[in-house]
């Protein structure tokens, strides 16, 4: 019998059969998983299986390459708290949908989930005043889970400069080029929010347009369109949602 025991947040859940439910989550120690979990339609059951939250999860199976059963217990109701928001709702369906499309199943990624617990605790203590602060910590994150799986952003013309002009990216290389350096390419980059380089930033609306663009483009050129897949629907709908406030 395989089995193990972490702090989880809940991707996604769907419907199998009558009463049970497919649950992707990523845990703090293991990595992306799914797992089927028995009765997740019971009353009971409800307020636990839900996006966004915090679950002592067990994850147990008899071979490697089985699905797996979850078993878990309610930690932080994250959903509950966020879900009557409606942008803070975006933001959290956004950043589950991206993880969980990206990820590698069943490869740990420490740093992409603790940051991840981070965000999620600051959205749920106050979801309305989160909604003008999340924006930022959500793009870093972005930008973080490019690195992980090797399509890293270049800051290193950020360190030479600082963070007191103006920078944008390639989109062939992904490196960060001063405005001088641009000059005449300066219309096909993409622009870089200060947000990125300085982490007390919150930037505005604009920068967190350019912020989803910037990433978009290399999620969707370096992670999703090798997995033959669009980028997810919550992420673009997120994307729309700033557009409009523009």
């Amino acid at each position: 019998m395989l089995e193990w025991s972490s702090p989880s947040i809940i991707l996604s859940t769907r419907n199998y059969g009558e009463t049970d439910g497919i649950v992707s989550l990523l845990s703090l120690d293991q990595g992306l998983y799914r797992g089927l979990v028995r009765a997740m339609g019971a009353r009971k059951n409800t307020s636990i299986w839900q996006m966004g939250n915090f679950v002592a999860a067990e994850w147990s199976a008899r071979l490697s390459d089985q699905l797996g059963h979850f078993k878990g217990e309610l930690v932080r109701a994250n959903f509950a708290s966020i879900s009557p928001f409606p942008f803070a709702y975006s933001i959290l369906s956004s950043i589950c949908s991206v993880a969980e499309s990206s990820l590698i199943e069943r490869q740990p990624v420490p740093d992409i989930a603790r940051l991840l617990f981070k965000i999620l605790t600051f959205l749920s203590l106050d979801p309305q005043e989160a909604e003008q602060k999340a924006m930022p910590q959500l793009l870093r994150w972005e930008v973080l889970l490019l690195a992980e799986l090797g399509y890293g952003l270049d800051f290193s013309v950020c360190k030479e400069y600082g963070a007191d002009r103006a920078y944008w990216v390639s989109p062939k290389t992904g490196k960060v080029v001063t405005e001088e350096m641009a000059g005449e390419w300066k219309p096909r980059l993409l622009r870089l929010p200060l947000l990125f380089i300085d982490e007390t930033d919150e930037g505005n609306h604009q920068d967190w347009y350019d912020g989803l663009i910037l990433t978009g483009y290399f999620l969707e050129k370096h992670v999703f369109y090798l997995k033959n897949k669009p980028l997810p629907n919550a992420r673009r709908l997120l994307t729309e949602k700033i557009n409009q406030l523009l």
